[in-house]
């Protein structure tokens, strides 16, 4: 997903809780949001940059939710923003696509028990879900020998 592809969506979801939202998605909203702020910061526009953070509240709120639901976590980790290190780390984490509970069901992109095929298994080294027709490990970059 494309920079403008991702502030769009966030903007177009605006209030939108559910779901789930990709690191990029997210990280593309969170720069576009900061490079705006400096922008509005360094023109002397305190009212015009209040505005601004104002509007942008609900839906940084919003794509923060959906961020913690691709991972695999309730939206309500979301709170853990008051501890700063913990909440970046947080919302860096890579997509949960096996067993995730917030993303099954979105176009399909949700990996389920019922979805395995036979091929499938999981990384011997970090224990990634490896798909059919992987020779790569997307976790840990392990060449499989099958």
């Amino acid at each position: 997903m494309g920079p403008v592809q991702a502030v769009r969506t966030c903007f177009t979801k605006y209030a939108d809780f559910r779901g789930a939202a990709t690191r990029p998605e997210y990280w593309w909203f969170v720069l576009f949001n900061v490079v705006v702020s400096v922008a509005l910061s360094s023109a002397h526009s305190t009212v015009v940059s209040t505005l601004y953070s104002l509007a942008v509240l609900v839906p940084s709120l919003a794509v923060m939710v959906r961020r913690h639901h691709d991972a695999g976590r309730s939206g309500w980790w979301a709170f853990t923003i008051i501890i700063w290190p913990w909440a970046l780390v947080l919302l860096a984490y890579p997509t949960k696509a096996y067993n995730n509970r917030y993303v099954t069901g979105r176009g399909g992109v949700g990996v389920t028990e019922a979805s395995l095929q036979g091929g499938a298994g999981y990384c011997p080294v970090c224990g990634k879900l490896r798909l059919p027709g992987q020779t790569f490990c997307s976790g840990c970059g392990t060449k499989f020998d099958d």
